[in-house]
């Protein structure tokens, strides 16, 4: 058992979420505008067309670079906690860690940049036509992405969960609740809870990351002592 490499993956879990995050609040932490589309979510990046295109392009790929380096903590999860376990669902994980590191950063974090740039690029000329473009680049480009990695780091999150519980892990049951989907619903409801500005808009796009920080940091600091001692 390397004990050095579990720990060590938390730690980029960390990092990763943590790079991701600043990417994240780069793009959507900012005041609500008039714009609507339809889409609550694609409104809220275009609100990030007044900013900078160089924020823009730092805040996308934090993200792409962030993401797949938070998938080295999943990995090493999968790596110590649930493939010595054997059958089918470890290789059911580690397919939704693949899925974190090829389809979160490129294929979800970096489209959330590109929307605010086609809109401004787009708008002088024709705002109708700005706020269109974006809407079915979102669609057609960042939605499936997002599907296939939500449905598949889902089912992951579901095993992680039923193990722990099981008590099949070196971990307390108590690190059931270690679980980003936790993070990700107290964000949505602070961000409900503060509204459409900044701040509230921030949490909100920031959501997955604050739960990967919350779990990865769960994971680290309550850490079994076979796991921590070298």
């Amino acid at each position: 058992m390397d004990n050095r490499k579990f720990r060590n993956g938390m730690l980029f879990g960390i990092v990763g979420a943590v790079l991701t995050l600043i990417g994240d609040l780069l793009i959507g932490a900012n005041p609500a505008s008039d714009i609507t589309t339809g889409s609550q979510m694609v409104d809220i990046f275009i609100d990030a067309a007044e900013n900078s295109e160089l924020r823009m392009v730092i805040g996308g790929m934090l993200g792409a670079v962030g993401i797949p380096i938070t998938a080295l903590g999943y990995y090493q999860l999968y790596e110590r906690l649930f493939r010595p376990l054997g059958g089918v669902m470890p290789s059911v994980y580690k397919i939704g860690v693949y899925a974190t590191a090829v389809l979160g950063g490129a294929g979800v974090h970096l489209p959330c940049a590109v929307i605010p740039m086609l809109y401004k690029w787009i708008a002088p000329t024709d705002p109708t036509l700005a706020a269109n473009v974006a809407e079915r680049y979102a669609n057609w480009f960042m939605m499936p992405s997002m599907v296939m990695f939500g449905v598949l780091l889902f089912i992951a999150l579901v095993y992680q969960t039923v193990v722990i519980i099981k008590g099949r892990t070196a971990y307390k049951k108590r690190a059931a609740l270690y679980n980003m989907a936790i993070g990700v619903a107290v964000s949505y409801v602070l961000a409900w809870v503060i509204g459409k500005n900044a701040v509230g808009n921030g949490i909100g796009t920031g959501a997955i990351s604050i739960g990967h920080l919350y779990m990865f940091t769960m994971f680290y600091a309550d850490m079994p002592k076979e796991r921590s001692n070298e």
